[in-house]
């Protein structure tokens, strides 16, 4: 959603595509290419959208989901790298191939049923509160060091 960089050809050259690809399949009009935006403006796509979409296939980590998530919207991403660490497949969101078909059933899942969506929503919500808060990365990374304390001492 922010990660586009001008000076990076690639970027660049990709957007002039899926601008051009938007315009032949006549939806040109339907759709806002935002290259980059502030927290505040991401919070204000993030509260009038339904779900989020992440793309990339065998990302890293990636922090987009857990942003999403902690805004209370399900997210739609490929099933691999680090979605599949992140998100819930069916509870807090879609893993789907990457493939138009598998996107567009899930987002069809979503817009058929937007309660599905909205307790989704807050699934995804409690679960990066669970799994991914500060409080609880310390509390984890706490438990490791008295582990590693105590098999020294044993």
């Amino acid at each position: 959603m922010c990660g586009f960089d001008k000076r990076l050809k690639e970027n660049v050259e990709y957007l002039d595509e899926l601008k051009d690809l938007a315009e032949k399949e006549g939806v040109s009009d339907k759709i806002k290419f935002i290259t980059s935006c502030s927290t505040d403006e991401r919070n204000v796509l993030l509260s009038e959208c339904l779900c989020v979409l992440y793309t990339p296939e065998n990302e890293h980590f990636g922090i987009v989901p857990l942003e999403a998530m902690a805004a209370y919207k399900p997210v739609i991403a490929c099933n691999s790298g680090g979605p599949v660490e992140s998100i819930k497949n069916g509870v807090t969101g879609f893993l789907c191939d990457p493939t138009p078909q598998e996107f567009s059933s899930a987002m069809a899942n979503l817009i058929d049923d937007p309660q599905r969506a909205e307790e989704m929503g807050r699934e995804a919500r409690r679960h990066v509160v669970e799994s991914f808060s500060t409080k609880t990365f310390g509390k984890r990374l706490n438990s490791y060091l008295v582990d590693i304390h105590r098999g020294k001492e044993d």
